[in-house]
């Protein structure tokens, strides 16, 4: 019988089976520095005093998300809008329970609120403010699906989530994703016919589900609103007031 490892032994093997740190990560400060046409757009956008602060009053969004959605998308867009009036609600299904089988813990935070994410790199707790199973699209003027590659990937599985984006988008209300939060969208069936763009690498999932694949910053084909990337969230609000509020 072999001898156990001793601790350096047990270290090192440990070290052989872990990748190492530091994790890739979408960085604002990276985002909003650099010198180009759709970053400055983002940094003013993240970063300018609101023009009106009661530009949006009245008018009530639903941003539908849950674990590992981008922060910045979130955030950016959460921030901007309540800071011009809009009542904003992250709506997230539940954690629910789950087959001991497949291994899976979650912390008690998570049931009250989402994670988000940084490309790669875990970011700050969001919380829930409703419930995907108890919302439905009378209660919103609009919805916005963030991205991050985790988020929508749980969030289609959810039959409340793809039923509201349904229903958001069947009432003619602005209905919008941005980076992966399309695949939402293509779980709910709602992209056949229509214009419509994404993060590149699922611009081929869009496709496959009949849309016609742009590679522009925002596409706008109705009260359908896409968007490619974290640099494109102020052109994809931008399209979302317009559709709000048409006379201005």
């Amino acid at each position: 019988m072999n001898p156990s490892p001793g601790p350096k032994a047990a270290f090192d093997r440990l070290q052989q089976l872990m990748t190492p740190s530091p994790v890739p990560s979408i960085s604002t400060e990276l985002l909003t520095s650099a010198d180009g046409e759709l970053n400055c757009e983002l940094r003013d956008f993240l970063f300018d005093p609101p023009s009106d602060p009661t530009l949006l009053a009245g008018k009530r969004i639903a941003i539908c998300c849950t674990n590992g959605v981008e922060e910045v998308e979130i955030v950016g867009a959460q921030r901007w809008l309540a800071e011009h009036g809009a009542t904003v609600h992250v709506v997230s299904p539940r954690i629910g329970e789950f087959h001991p089988t497949l291994g899976l813990r979650f912390p008690p935070m998570a049931a009250t609120h989402v994670l988000a994410i940084r490309l790669m790199e875990n970011a700050g707790w969001i919380q829930i403010d409703r419930y995907t199973d108890e919302v439905q699209a009378t209660d919103y003027d609009a919805v916005i699906l963030p991205g991050g590659c985790w988020n929508p990937d749980a969030l289609r599985m959810d039959e409340p989530a793809r039923a509201l984006v349904r229903a958001m988008h069947e009432s003619g209300k602005p209905t919008c994703a941005i980076c992966h939060g399309q695949w939402v969208m293509v779980s709910a069936g709602i992209l056949k016919g229509k214009r419509a763009t994404a993060v590149w690498n699922i611009h081929v999932d869009l496709a496959n589900a009949g849309a016609t694949v742009l590679d522009e910053p925002c596409v706008v084909d109705g009260n359908l609103i896409t968007a490619r990337f974290p640099y494109d969230l102020p052109r994809m609000v931008q399209a979302l007031v317009r559709q709000l509020l048409p006379t201005t």
